[in-house]
């Protein structure tokens, strides 16, 4: 065997397992999919789950002044022996659970929780067509491009539709339940998924200079 005909062999593999890891990736998201639409908060066919919220409780929480310690059988250990002491204080998370959601709560829930997996699903499937079409041919193709164009703008506006989402259904669980004066509920959007699709559009364009050299060049021949 050529030492080319060995490395095209290796790429081959090395393509093919990671189809392999993105297939199993989807296949994954779809049973997570299942399982929160089957869960007790959508449709009820199996589980015990209930909708919840973590947030900021507006009521106080004291921590005593004592150093944590762990109890032996005949003695009390500092587990921060020769450590600095570290201070425990706010913010502090509370874990707001809905034991018995209205319908209208259960909606909210149920598409806040999908609404991810959908995205995820969505940016794999984009990932595999590009990995599948450079272990079948050329991978600088318009079609590829697209892809990426594509997979950019949904890590960019679905990523933040997603956070500004997750904002939105907290704030409407919490104020429709019997704990809406207890928390302290703040909205907030993380700017992260843009900066991730932009980083994606660079990519996407790279691949449109590499088509049109490409053909550039077969326009030559």
């Amino acid at each position: 065997m050529t030492a080319n005909a060995k490395s095209g062999t290796n790429y081959s593999r090395s393509v093919r397992w990671f189809e392999s890891v993105l297939v199993a990736g989807m296949l994954l998201t779809c049973i997570g999919i299942g399982s929160i639409a089957l869960d007790r908060p959508a449709l009820g066919l199996f589980g015990d789950g209930h909708p919840f919220v973590d947030a900021e409780p507006t009521f106080p929480v004291e921590f005593g002044d004592d150093q944590a310690t762990i109890v032996s059988d005949n003695e009390q250990i500092n587990p921060a022996y020769s450590q600095a002491p570290v201070e425990i204080g706010k913010p502090v998370s509370a874990r707001f659970t809905f034991s018995d959601p209205r319908p209208d709560q259960r909606v909210i829930w149920v598409i806040w929780q999908v609404s991810g997996p959908l995205l995820v699903l969505v940016g794999l499937w984009l990932v595999y067509s590009i990995v599948r079409s450079a272990r079948l041919g050329d991978p600088f193709v318009a079609r590829n491009e697209r892809r990426l164009w594509t997979l950019a703008g949904l890590i960019a506006v679905g990523g933040t539709g997603y956070s500004m989402l997750t904002g939105v259904a907290e704030m409407l669980l919490l104020r429709r339940s019997a704990a809406a004066g207890l928390t302290e509920m703040v909205f907030t959007v993380s700017f992260l998924p843009l900066v991730a699709g932009l980083g994606v559009a660079v990519l996407a364009w790279v691949w449109h200079v590499g088509i049109s050299l490409q053909d550039e060049v077969a326009g030559t021949i």
